[in-house]
């Protein structure tokens, strides 16, 4: 999910290019603020030890969590004082964009064999 994440800022800056440099610099700064700390996240929950106990699991998910929330705003904080000419509007929208490849991905991309050919949550959602 992490590659669909920056491959799609890098897609969305290269198209923003044609209509402005600054929009393509907000954009793929907005896409890179998305999708830096969630793969800091990832690192930090999928590398400690498989057989670790259920308390320390959740205590490295709010620790990683909590992480990555400071790393977020550090980063828009960087991205808005450093870059002169910026579009904030630009930058927003494509960190909504980017955050929401994942939730878009699990909706579209279904690899559930018992159900093929329909989408599973209209089992589930009644």
């Amino acid at each position: 999910m992490l590659l669909l994440q920056f491959a799609a800022s890098l897609l969305a800056g290269a198209i923003s290019w044609f209509f402005s440099q600054t929009i393509a610099l907000s954009v793929i700064s907005g896409g890179l603020i998305a999708s830096l700390p969630n793969a800091w996240f990832a690192w930090k929950v999928f590398s400690g030890s498989v057989e670790a106990e259920s308390v320390e699991i959740l205590s490295t998910c709010y620790r990683a969590e909590t992480g990555k929330v400071i790393m977020t705003v550090m980063l828009f904080l960087i991205a808005i004082l450093t870059i002169k000419s910026i579009n904030i509007i630009a930058l927003m929208c494509a960190y909504l964009f980017i955050t929401m490849i994942p939730w878009l991905a699990s909706f579209f991309i279904n690899n559930d064999k018992e159900h093929a050919g329909r989408n599973w949550r209209e089992k589930n959602v009644r």
